[in-house]
């Protein structure tokens, strides 16, 4: 029986707006979010990718978040300080034998070149980060683990299901974290993948650290990555009575504060 033309035109609209909310699906979720089959799913994103509104990735689709969000690389060139202030905090966590994950972004980009300035013996970096291999592949005595996954390329991370199983088969004694905003409801993120990732690598951590400068301060982003009472650290140039007039109350010892 052939589907009216309105009913595929709701369903590939239905299809781009998940994927602008979103930034990547993967097939699997496309199907189960959309109720079709997966060759229905392939139908409707080759049409779609015809007409320039998405574009196709091996296993999944992305919207407009890979094209349009800011670069890693544009991205560094903004809040150099506050970055350095929060990297060299974190990096003074990081003990000779740990195995620690950086996070996608540029202040695990910070990090990645304070440990190289102070590198504790028998290192092990985890991470998703593209940006960093340059820098962490030139560490003398460190070892890199990367984890698969797909590739967005602006952002320079790797996301995904493979992504998520990889990091569910580590273990990680520090995280250091990521996030596009922070308000008096927690932590937010842009994307449900990135926060699937941090979720698998907070279970495999002994401990995790949020690092976030004051310009995510009541900012929030599409996807809610978690309450204060999930956080164990937080990394920040702001202090206490900044945090709570913004209306968010720490647990005692969550916030790490710099000194940039």
């Amino acid at each position: 029986m052939r589907v009216p033309r309105h009913v595929v035109e709701a369903r590939r609209s239905r299809l781009t707006e998940l994927l602008l909310e979103r930034g990547y699906l993967p097939i699997s979720e496309l199907c189960e979010e959309l109720g079709v089959s997966e060759a229905t799913a392939r139908r409707d994103l080759s049409a779609l990718e015809s007409e320039d509104r998405i574009t196709r990735t091996y296993g999944g689709a992305l919207g407009e978040f890979n094209a349009t969000f800011t670069s890693f690389r544009e991205r560094l060139r903004h809040g150099t300080e506050a970055k350095g202030g929060i990297a060299r905090a974190a990096a003074a966590l990081v003990k000779p034998g740990m195995k620690v994950y950086l996070d996608a972004g540029t202040t695990a980009f910070a990090i990645a070149q304070e440990l190289r300035r102070h590198l504790p013996e028998r290192l092990t970096i985890i991470t998703n980060n593209l940006a960093l291999l340059e820098t962490l592949g030139s560490l003398p005595g460190a070892k890199t683990i990367v984890l698969g996954g797909q590739l967005l390329e602006r952002q320079s991370v790797l996301l995904g299901n493979e992504a998520v199983k990889a990091a569910a088969a580590q273990e990680i004694d520090l995280a250091f974290l990521s996030a596009q905003g922070m308000t008096d409801t927690g932590l937010w993120n842009s994307q449900r993948d990135i926060i699937r990732l941090q979720h698998a690598v907070m279970k495999r951590a002994c401990r995790s650290c949020f690092c976030l400068d004051r310009s995510k301060l009541g900012r929030t982003a599409p996807e809610h990555l978690g309450a204060w009472t999930k956080v164990g650290t937080l990394i920040s140039d702001l202090s206490l009575p900044e945090l709570r007039q913004a209306g968010i109350t720490l647990k005692p010892g969550t916030l790490l504060p710099t000194h940039s």
